[in-house]
């Protein structure tokens, strides 16, 4: 008789690049592991991806948060006689069988000026009430489960790790007209710096702005190419281009599909990801797996993802990021140093692993439940 799991999926499609990755290739995985039948919860007129074929769609009655929240999770998980429900963060107030949830990170406690009033609300009230009654949390790295114990130390005994990876589909491309295209559809005609995350104040591209204003001085026909959708307080990120006068040196590409982020990534010289703080840092991987020297920040779980294959620097300080990029730009042997590095870096993580880990801390649950 097969496990049955049911994982709120009710961000496939939104966009919300994170969470939504975490989801599908969470979802893949799972599936494909003998005994276990997965299930998502899905907004009405949502469609699964094709590749997602073994999991079977399960329509949540409710289009908003809340009713999702007080209703439509429970009774999707009665009626289709879920064994575990995996949410990520939220989960709802009643449920029919073992609840697990997945807390990517804590940076709203950490960061709070990060965060929407409306956001801050909901990680003080449902996450703070959905951590007294789940079975147990994920974390998708050492650090975060660190960080997830020290904000909530009664979690201390049911916290566990289930690393990330990157989608299989991230690696070499080496069609040239494909590389090509993709720049001339953003309308990239140089060498670029790529950066990749949404538009909001964590992912530090203020700074990286002001760095690249520092960088292009000395090294000429260079551009900034910035992936991500626009987020909380979007709009000072444009601010600083157009103080600097750098609109004819920054692309911003907004959100794009993973296809052609591939694209991106391998045709980039260098890949810059200064977050001031990640609870994995998954386009770190996935940058490696494209054959992109990476530099990244030297804090929170950023370090234990590149481990010695990328260079680590002081989010805070320009000038080595500033130092970092030159290097890599003018160092041949350095540049393809960190692509050998990193294809054997990202070829360390994998999914299937992970729903291998993930499917452990379900049985465990299953088997204390049952004893």
């Amino acid at each position: 008789m097969s496990l049955r799991v049911l994982i709120d999926a009710h961000l496939i499609g939104s966009r919300e690049t994170g969470n939504e990755t975490y989801t599908l290739s969470l979802l893949h995985a799972l599936s494909q592991l003998p005994g276990v039948k997965c299930g998502a919860a899905i907004l009405q007129n949502t469609i699964l991806p094709e590749y997602l074929s073994d999991v079977e769609p399960v329509q949540l009655r409710s289009y908003s948060n809340w009713g999702r929240i007080l209703y439509a999770l429970w009774i999707a998980s009665r009626d289709w006689h879920a064994d575990i429900l995996h949410v990520n963060y939220v989960a709802p107030f009643f449920a029919s069988c073992p609840i697990v949830t997945t807390v990517h990170d804590v940076s709203f406690k950490r960061f709070p000026e990060f965060f929407s009033p409306r956001d801050r609300l909901l990680f003080a009230t449902l996450l703070a009430a959905t951590l007294r009654r789940i079975s147990a949390v994920i974390a998708v790295s050492d650090y975060a489960k660190q960080e997830i114990v020290e904000v909530y130390p009664f979690l201390k005994d049911k916290v566990y790790v289930t690393l990330e990876a990157s989608n299989p589909m991230f690696g070499l491309v080496h069609d040239e007209a494909l590389l090509q295209s993709v720049r001339l559809r953003h309308g990239i005609g140089s060498d670029y710096i790529l950066a990749v995350g949404n538009l909001q104040p964590r992912k530090n591209l203020l700074r990286l702005i002001s760095t690249f204003d520092r960088v292009r001085r000395e090294v000429k026909c260079v551009k900034l190419v910035i992936v991500g959708k626009d987020q909380w307080r979007f709009s000072h990120i444009y601010d600083a281009v157009k103080n600097y006068s750098l609109e004819s040196d920054v692309v911003f590409t907004g959100y794009i599909p993973d296809k052609e982020l591939v694209l991106l990534y391998n045709s980039a010289r260098v890949f810059v990801y200064p977050s001031l703080y990640e609870g994995f840092g998954l386009p770190i991987l996935e940058a490696m797996a494209c054959g992109t020297p990476v530099i990244t920040s030297n804090t929170s779980s950023m370090p234990e993802v590149a481990g010695d294959a990328a260079l680590l620097v002081d989010p805070l300080k320009e000038y080595q990021i500033e130092k970092a990029i030159v290097r890599i730009l003018s160092d041949p042997d350095l540049s393809k140093t960190l692509t050998e590095k990193g294809l054997k870096r990202a070829a360390q993580f994998s999914w299937q692993k992970t729903a291998l880990d993930t499917l452990a801390v379900y049985n465990k649950i299953l088997n204390h439940r049952y004893e």
